[in-house]
């Protein structure tokens, strides 16, 4: 059964094993908002989304019979990623284009319209994730967190040789399954970002809880179609089934962040 809130889509599964999270899953930006001043082009590329993540997360939710939570807007308005504190909740500039539409808006709570965008995109994303969290964690159940994103070919003129990026705070029992286990495949190691980001969605939900976790990263130009997707999301479900002994050992443990 699918939940779909307005701006956050749980879609639920029969398993608690898993929770699929998925930060950057939609460009969705209501009319009102007028694309925050960018062009359609803009709100179709990397800058408003993180593209082929959204069928990546649905495909690897569908193999592992497990629930989803997605955003249901774009990073453009509110980055679900971010702490509530971090300067570039609501992003002034994104890879060198200024976002006409965020320029008033202030970091202070006084501000109406971040308010606005906090309580009505933001807030109902980490409270669904965080519902199903409890309710698992009652009924007994360790729900590991896979957090699905894609990045950019290149980045900064220079082409990205990495295909999968297995992003990891302190807690690296499932990181290191990954990173031991792709076979013949370019895997970053924290890159081409790094998972140690304070009062991210992983540190807020997985870390401050000691829930086992990984982000993981996939290059966008081995997403573009519908059986790319599937490929990948079978090759992530592989690595958890063929470590499953091992991964169902897991308990709730607090490793602790490099941030603090």
């Amino acid at each position: 059964m699918n939940v779909k809130q307005k701006y956050v889509i749980h879609k639920k599964g029969v398993c608690d094993d898993y929770l699929i999270i998925c930060d950057h899953s939609s460009n969705f930006i209501p009319q009102h908002y007028n694309n925050l001043g960018l062009s359609k082009t803009d709100i179709e590329s990397h800058r408003a989304y993180d593209l082929g993540a959204s069928d990546l997360a649905n495909e690897l939710a569908k193999l592992l019979s497990c629930n989803l939570v997605m955003s249901n807007f774009s990073r453009l308005l509110i980055d679900p990623n971010r702490g509530e504190d971090d300067p570039t909740l609501i992003p002034k500039l994104s890879e060198g284009k200024i976002i006409q539409g965020n320029l008033e808006i202030s970091h202070s709570n006084e501000d109406k319209e971040r308010q606005k965008r906090i309580f009505e995109f933001y807030l109902p994303y980490h409270k669904e994730i965080n519902k199903f969290l409890i309710n698992s964690i009652k009924k007994g159940k360790i729900p590991k967190i896979l957090s699905i994103h894609s990045f950019t070919p290149i980045w900064k003129g220079k082409q990205r040789e990495t295909e999968i990026g297995i992003l990891w705070d302190k807690d690296d029992r499932l990181s290191k399954i990954f990173l031991s286990s792709f076979k013949n495949i370019e895997v970053g190691d924290n890159q081409p970002y790094s998972g140690r980001l304070r009062n991210d969605t992983l540190y807020k939900h997985a870390t401050m809880r000691g829930i086992p976790n990984v982000l993981i990263e996939v290059r966008q130009d081995l997403l573009e179609n519908k059986k790319d997707r599937l490929q990948w999301a079978k090759k992530i479900h592989n690595v958890l089934k063929e470590n499953k002994k091992m991964i169902n050992t897991f308990s709730i443990k607090k490793f602790g962040s490099y941030t603090l």
